[in-house]
């Protein structure tokens, strides 16, 4: 069975482009455009790995990761934080809470398939 992977970005051209390049390599892919979208899916849902944009307009995504490891359910989904933040206080700030990584974009598929396989193997 397909590892499942949920997207969790507010640009819609990103996360078709996420969803295609991780669909080619055979996971399977749900994308959703805001933090509360996220919630709302995963009330219902279980996923292997979610990758996750920090700034988004209603819950970003350090709120988001701070719910989901309250949550039973999903407290131990990895999290891969995708973002445009560069700074070393964000990316502190995502791995104290739990993130697995902190890739910056742009990043190239074939860089992200392997951070997602790494991850997804126990490697990151």
């Amino acid at each position: 069975m397909a590892e499942r992977i949920l997207i969790v970005d507010d640009d819609p051209l990103l996360c078709s482009l996420l969803r295609m390049a991780l669909n080619r390599e055979g996971f399977e892919t749900h994308e959703v455009f805001s933090g509360k979208a996220a919630l709302d899916y995963l009330a219902d849902a279980v996923v292997d790995l979610i990758l996750l944009d920090v700034m988004m307009a209603d819950f970003n995504g350090f709120d988001v990761l701070r719910r989901l490891k309250a949550d039973p359910r999903h407290e131990r989904v990895p999290v891969i934080f995708l973002t445009a933040r560069v700074d070393g206080t964000s990316q502190q700030t995502a791995l104290d809470i739990g993130a697995v990584e902190y890739l910056t974009k742009p990043i190239t598929p074939d860089t992200l398939v392997k951070r997602v396989r790494a991850v997804l193997a126990g490697q990151s």
